[in-house]
C-alpha cells in the first residue's frame, strides 16, 4: 500500500470523527439550548428581570391553553414588567412571580419554590362545602379560643367568607376551574401575613362567636403528617359484600410500591360482586402507575386520550403528540366498578378517571373534579426559586379537553355541613346504592354483564 493512500485514509478517518463529534455538539446544542430556554438549568446569573423576561418568553412558546383561557400575556407581561423591576428583594420577586403564573388560572402553572404557605401563619385550614365553608383542622391557638373542626365560618377580619376568600393573594386562590378556586381559597382563610386574624363562626349548636388569634411563639403550617403509613392503596370488604379501595395518589414519590399495593388489595377483593374505587382527594402523579393499575379492569387495550404540545421538547421525546393507552393486565376484575370523585382530583387522577369512564368500565358518584391537566416543566429563577408551567393540552377521545372543565360525576352527590359534621358520606351511600341494584340487576337477568342503562344519574 503507497504512502499516498495511507495518507488518504488517515485523513478520511480523521475527517469521519471530526463529522462524528461535530453531529453529537450539533444535537447536544439541540437538547441544551431548549433546556435552558425552558429553565431546565439554573439562571445564567440573578438578574432578575432578565430571568422575569426569560421565563415570560418560555410560557409564550410553550404554554397550550392561552386561547382556550382567553388570557393575552402580552397585556399581562406590561403590567408586570415594571413591578419586576421596581423589586427590591427577593420575597417581594417571588409574590410577582406567584401573582403573574395565577393569572393563567392553571393549576398546574405557578411558583412551587417557595410554596404558596411561606410567610403565612395558619391557624387552620377550611373546607368547601355545598352549603358554606366550614373548619376542616384547626390548631392550637385556635382550639383554645373555641374554635372547632365543623364550625361554620361566617366573616374573617370582619369580611364576609365570600369576600374574603376574593380578597386573598392571587397565588391562594388560583385554580383550573371555578370550584377549585372555590376550594383553594376556603382552604388558606384562616391563615394570614400578619401577626393576627379575626375569626367569626358558627357553632354546631348555632352559637356565633368572634375572637381575634394572635401569633404564637412558633408559626404553625397548616397541618400534615410526616410519617408515611405501611400501605398507602389498601382495600377491605363492606358489610354489603361489596368491595372498596382506596387510592390517595399516584405519585411515584412516596417511597411505596403503588401498583403492588394495588394488585394485593384488589386480589383479595376479586370475589366480590362490585368494587368502589375511592379516588376522592388523589391530586394524580404518574400515568405509568395510574395506567397499569387501570390495566386490571380492562380486557383490551383502550386509547383514552391524546395530549399535543406547541413545540418539541426533550421531555416529550421530542414529540408533538402523545397517545394515552392502557394495556390489560392479569388477572383482570369483570365485575361492576363505581369510581368516589371529587373537587381534589386533579391531573393523572383525572385521566384514570377517563380511561375508565370512556372505555364504558366504570360509573362515578360524588362531585365535579379539578379540571386540569398540563404535563408542566419545571422553571428555576434566580434567588433558589422555582416555578413551573403547563406543556401538553390533553384532549379526550371525542375532543373533550379536561383542562378548565373538569368530569361531571354520573350520580352527582351534596356534601353539607351536616354531613360533615356528623362523619357521614353520602358519596359512599349512593355508590354502594348502585351496585347492589346493578348486581341485583345481574343476578336477575342471569349475565355477567355490567349494565348501567337504567342507573345514570
Amino acid at each position: 500500500m503507497s504512502t499516498c493512500t495511507i495518507s488518504f485514509r488517515i485523513k478520511q478517518a480523521g475527517f469521519r470523527r471530526m463529522l462524528i463529534l461535530a453531529l453529537a455538539a450539533f444535537w447536544l446544542l439541540a437538547a441544551l439550548i431548549p433546556l435552558y430556554r425552558t429553565g431546565f438549568f439554573p439562571p445564567l446569573n440573578q438578574d432578575r428581570t432578565a430571568n422575569f423576561e426569560r421565563l415570560w418568553r418560555a410560557v409564550d412558546a410553550h404554554y397550550p391553553y392561552f386561547a382556550q383561557k382567553g388570557v393575552d400575556w402580552d397585556a399581562i407581561h406590561d403590567r408586570y414588567r415594571p413591578q419586576i423591576e421596581a423589586a427590591e428583594s427577593d420575597e417581594a420577586y417571588f409574590a410577582l412571580i406567584a401573582d403573574m403564573l395565577a393569572e393563567l388560572n392553571d393549576a398546574h402553572t405557578g411558583l412551587i419554590a417557595p410554596n404558596a404557605f411561606y410567610g403565612r401563619l395558619y391557624f387552620g385550614t377550611a373546607k368547601w362545602l355545598d352549603d358554606g365553608v366550614v373548619v376542616d383542622r384547626v390548631g392550637e391557638t385556635g382550639r383554645q379560643a373555641g374554635l372547632k373542626q365543623g364550625d361554620l365560618l361566617l366573616a374573617i377580619n370582619g369580611q364576609p367568607v365570600t369576600e374574603a376568600m376574593a380578597g386573598l393573594p392571587p397565588r391562594l386562590r388560583s385554580g383550573s376551574t371555578p370550584w377549585q378556586r372555590q376550594a383553594n381559597a376556603a382552604f388558606h382563610l384562616l391563615s394570614t401575613s400578619g401577626d393576627t386574624l379575626e375569626v367569626t363562626w358558627e357553632t354546631a349548636v348555632g352559637e356565633q362567636r368572634t375572637v381575634i388569634l394572635t401569633r404564637p411563639n412558633e408559626t404553625p403550617r397548616p397541618a400534615g403528617t410526616t410519617e408515611s403509613p405501611e400501605r398507602l392503596i389498601d382495600g377491605r370488604r363492606l358489610p354489603s359484600g361489596l368491595g372498596l379501595i382506596r387510592i390517595p395518589t399516584f405519585s411515584s414519590k412516596t417511597g411505596h410500591d403503588l401498583v403492588a399495593e394495588f394488585d394485593a388489595a384488589l386480589d383479595g377483593l376479586m370475589d366480590a360482586p362490585g368494587i368502589i374505587l375511592d379516588l376522592r382527594g388523589n391530586g394524580g402523579g404518574s400515568s405509568f402507575i395510574s395506567d397499569r393499575i387501570g390495566g386490571r379492569f380492562l380486557s383490551q387495550p383502550f386509547t383514552y386520550g391524546c395530549e399535543t404540545y406547541r413545540r418539541r421538547l426533550p421531555w416529550h421525546a421530542w414529540q408533538l403528540r402523545w397517545q394515552y393507552r392502557i394495556r390489560p393486565r392479569q388477572p383482570v376484575y369483570t365485575g361492576p366498578l363505581i369510581l368516589l370523585i371529587d373537587t381534589g382530583n386533579m391531573s393523572t387522577a383525572e385521566l384514570f378517571i377517563v380511561a375508565m369512564t370512556d372505555s364504558g368500565r366504570a360509573q362515578t358518584v360524588g362531585r365535579q373534579t379539578a379540571g386540569t391537566s398540563g404535563n408542566p416543566v419545571t422553571f428555576r429563577l434566580p434567588g433558589g426559586g422555582v416555578a413551573r408551567f403547563s406543556t401538553g393540552a390533553f384532549r379526550r377521545r371525542d375532543g373533550t379537553p379536561i383542562e378548565g372543565v373538569g368530569i361531571t360525576p354520573d350520580i352527582s352527590t351534596a356534601y353539607t355541613i351536616a354531613a360533615f359534621r356528623q362523619g357521614d358520606d353520602p358519596d359512599l351511600a349512593a355508590a354502594e346504592r348502585l351496585l347492589l341494584a346493578v348486581c341485583r340487576k345481574s343476578r336477575n337477568s342471569h349475565t355477567d354483564r355490567t349494565d348501567w342503562t337504567d342507573f345514570h344519574g
